[in-house]
């Protein structure tokens, strides 16, 4: 028996029903709509694939309906051998809804260009809406550096997966991504680095400079990218740690001390001093952020500070006295709701990682919970939203198998398997079950160097996540054959997704600068 393509998509609609027949559709196509946005939504998302120019009419076999009873971003679905209705209460529910009808279409229509015969969609009823508000991926591009052409098809990628926010880590110890012209040394100085490790020998660098920046305006032209793909881009500018790069450029915002971009990958104890200078700085570079990003999430970083140069220095102290505190040591917290107070007088909220909530509780921030599940728990019983991003199954620069040909990657074992366990509710009482604002998925690009190397490492585990993050749960014995499938879809539009049974030849690590190191 032949399964029907509804039931073969991921992630995979909350309810459908199988019907006998197809549509077909010819071209042109008339479509009724409520307004012009809504027919140049359906020629992106599904024209586009199909090769159908959708025409907006009075009557036609496609018809959009506004339906203000459905969920946000929740869409219903019916398609019969004579039209195509799809009811939303939102564009979101629209993009989504367009989205479900490509992954019934053959996988052709995933090839990039238009299919070359008749369309022809299943018949079939759904009737879907998320498990989750925040159905998230992040990229670092500041340990190594993306090309913007990626970003852009990184964020198609997401929208084929109804993912709905991409986390962009701008900044860290070895690159400053982001373009303030107030500070115009964070990219002339911050933004490159002399050398990196090599992976098989960490001890080794290559001696290859490494670098590169995005403007301001490139990074608008992204924002209205994703918006036109239902996808928030929330910047990270990670302090006061994680600094290195900064402080390359203006050593005056830290102990003074010139170093260079850091070479090498953990954590190194410089850190921010934060005088009123350092403030000022730290202001003006998230002033020129929030006039290129419109989310109103604000990622501050906040992770892996250590205090070793806060501790017993007078000057730390100094200002800890002022404002408040007993000695330099307890500054980042200070800090942290300087921020967020900071930013919430300019209509954004903080965001931040979990480290912040061991000073005390941050009202009105948003909690990353990256070290498991205990973090991200304490959070939503002290009132913060949070998104579970734990590390033991969330982060997708951990090794995919136990398979000796993996590339080399920073270490751990996180299989697709594992990924399709996680419970995004786990240990969180029906108190605080509002509080989980959602779920992500993170990669750190210590050990990812290029965009081929991001894809086989983002996928299928994306994948998966994808179905988590809408469903709320893995919960159908069938799911790896649909994972199968849905892995020929991404290589068919040129994704480097890794199949299920392991990497292909060009796909390993080999024997070389890019062999396994446990």
């Amino acid at each position: 028996m032949t399964t029907h393509p509804v039931d073969l998509l991921v992630p995979r609609p909350q309810h459908s029903e199988v019907r006998e027949g197809f549509l077909s559709l010819a071209e042109p196509t008339i479509a009724t709509v409520a307004d012009d946005d809504e027919i140049a939504l359906l020629n992106h998302c599904l024209g586009a694939a199909c090769g159908v120019v959708f025409h907006r009419a009075d009557s036609g076999p496609v018809r959009v309906d506004v339906d203000p009873s459905l969920p946000a971003e929740g869409y219903r679905l019916d398609v019969t051998q004579d039209s195509l209705t799809i009811s939303a209460s939102d564009m979101e529910g629209l993009r989504h809804a367009a989205q479900t009808v490509v992954g019934l279409l053959p996988v052709e229509a995933w090839m990039p260009g238009t299919m070359a015969g008749p369309v022809e969609i299943p018949c079939c009823r759904v009737e879907d809406e998320p498990a989750l508000a925040w159905r998230g991926m992040h990229v670092d591009v500041a340990r190594h550096f993306q090309p913007l052409r990626w970003l852009f098809d990184f964020i198609d990628e997401l929208a084929w997966h109804k993912f709905n926010i991409l986390h962009l880590h701008l900044t860290d110890d070895q690159g400053w991504r982001f373009e303030v012209k107030a500070l115009p040394e964070l990219t002339r100085t911050g933004s490159w680095r002399e050398s990196t490790s090599v992976l098989a020998d960490l001890d080794t660098q290559d001696g290859t400079p490494h670098g590169g920046f995005y403007t301001q305006d490139q990074l608008r032209a992204l924002v209205r990218y994703a918006h036109g793909r239902g996808i928030t881009i929330v910047p990270e500018i990670d302090v006061p740690g994680h600094v290195r790069s900064l402080l390359a450029a203006y050593p005056q915002f830290g102990d003074g001390q010139k170093r260079p971009v850091a070479t090498t990958f953990g954590i190194f104890d410089e850190v921010l001093e934060l005088t009123d200078a350092t403030l000022h700085a730290v202001e003006q570079i998230f002033t020129e952020l929030l006039d290129v990003f419109d989310s109103p999430w604000i990622h501050i970083g906040g992770d892996e500070c250590p205090t070793v140069q806060w501790r017993d220095n007078p000057a730390a102290d100094a200002l800890a006295h002022a404002h408040g505190l007993e000695h330099g040591e307890q500054i980042q917290r200070w800090f942290t709701e300087h921020l967020r107070d900071w930013l919430e007088s300019h209509g954004r909220i903080a965001v931040a990682w979990d480290e912040v909530i061991e000073h005390g509780e941050v009202p009105g921030a948003v909690v990353m919970s990256w070290r498991g599940v205990e973090p991200g728990q304490r959070a939503m019983a002290q009132g913060h939203p949070v998104v579970m991003s734990r590390s033991d199954m969330l982060y997708f620069d951990h090794y995919q198998s136990d398979d000796p040909n993996e590339p080399h990657a920073i270490g751990g074992h996180t299989p697709w398997q594992k990924v399709a366990e996680l419970d995004p509710w786990e240990g969180v009482g029906e108190a605080n079950r509002a509080n989980l604002l959602g779920i992500q998925g993170q990669l750190w690009s210590e050990y990812i160097p290029d965009p081929r190397q991001m894809e086989y490492m983002a996928f299928p585990r994306a994948s998966v996540l994808a179905e988590v993050a809408w469903r709320g749960s893995v919960d159908d014995p069938t799911f790896a054959d649909r994972l199968a499938c849905h892995v020929e879809r991404l290589r068919a539009a040129g994704v480097n997704a890794r199949p299920l049974d392991g990497p292909l030849p060009w796909q390993q690590g080999g024997s070389g600068a890019r062999r396994r190191n446990n």
